[in-house]
């Protein structure tokens, strides 16, 4: 009888383990379009298994350049699979992806719920939203974002760059996979709030 006590706490201390785990750090697999022709603003989960713009270069079907907005140069750093600077990805940065045909990516990764995005003063930052995010638009974003001044996004169906303000212009919806540009008031860190 004692076993089979013993053995019946031990099965709900192993499902109160993993509930608390997977509730911590959820896993995603997503497919981004990615349009020929255009600048492909893209978002990667916090952890991912790109450690450069070679992996994922390579890991896109079609791929011409994969690119950074570098703040610390500040200049674009471009990646081609041969040429440029093959820049190591970091967690919570967008990134901008050409290809030579439309295509889906597939991107599979999780999220860093103790992860800070650096929001650098008098530069875009190009930001990752968490695929889990409780911001919804562009407003609920610009709300998140300490300092905020602007969040931006490449529209490749308009082609236009849509902004909002806080009060003005246009409050666009988020999507999964994508990625924004955000500018500051102040320097100073962004802890992305998510589900």
């Amino acid at each position: 009888m004692r076993t089979k006590v013993l053995l019946g706490c031990a099965v709900v201390l192993m499902l109160v383990v993993s509930v608390v785990t997977i509730g911590s750090n959820m896993g995603f697999k997503i497919s981004i379009p990615l349009t020929a022709g255009y600048s492909n603003y893209v978002s990667l989960p916090y952890y991912n298994s790109y450690a450069d713009a070679t992996a994922m270069f390579n890991d896109i079907t079609g791929a011409s350049v994969v690119s950074r907005w570098n703040n610390a140069t500040p200049i674009w750093e471009n990646w081609t699979g041969a040429r440029g600077t093959n820049f190591a990805v970091t967690a919570g940065e967008a990134y901008v992806v050409q290809v030579s045909a439309t295509t889906n990516w597939i991107v599979v990764g999780s999220h860093n719920p103790g992860l800070a995005v650096t929001m650098t003063v008098n530069y875009s930052n190009y930001i990752s939203v968490p695929y889990h995010t409780t911001a919804t638009n562009a407003s609920t974003l610009f709300t998140q974002i300490p300092s905020a001044s602007v969040i931006s996004r490449w529209n490749n169906a308009t082609p236009i760059w849509e902004n909002w303000t806080g009060a003005r212009g246009t409050n666009f919806a988020l999507t999964v996979g994508e990625g924004y540009v955000a500018q500051v008031s102040a320097t100073g860190t962004w802890p992305p709030a998510h589900y």
